[in-house]
């Protein structure tokens, strides 16, 4: 998997640095992925609005928060709204992406785990 990650040094950012580099954070998990619904194959390019980067691992991990890897498209019914949403259904997403994007998962808990040795 090639990692595209936003670099920064840790230092206390100001809430509209925070607020860029969600920006710059969600615009490459989209393009990475096509704009496309990684549940439902949806492309979304046309309906930007639609179009979700949800973190596999909380924003609250601010080690992980920009890290492209951390990341998925989702359309919004996949990404809040569904029965099979990783907000509504938590457990379930984390099943999908065992079966869907394995790589991408273990990605995800290989570094928490890295961090939480830190912490």
């Amino acid at each position: 998997m090639e990692a595209k990650v936003i670099r920064f040094k840790m230092k206390k950012l100001k809430k509209s640095e925070e607020r860029d580099l969600d920006i710059a954070w969600a615009r490459n998990v989209k393009e990475r992925d096509n704009w496309t619904c990684q549940i439902c194959k949806k492309n979304l390019k046309k309906e930007p609005r639609n179009c979700n980067a949800h973190h596999i691992i909380p924003r609250q991990f601010k080690k992980m928060r920009w890290d492209i890897n951390n990341g998925i498209t989702l359309c919004v019914n996949h990404h809040r709204r569904g029965v099979y949403s990783p907000h509504q259904n938590a457990i379930w997403f984390f099943g999908w992406m065992n079966e869907n994007k394995s790589q991408q998962l273990r990605y995800c808990i290989q570094k928490l785990q890295e961090l939480e040795k830190i912490i």
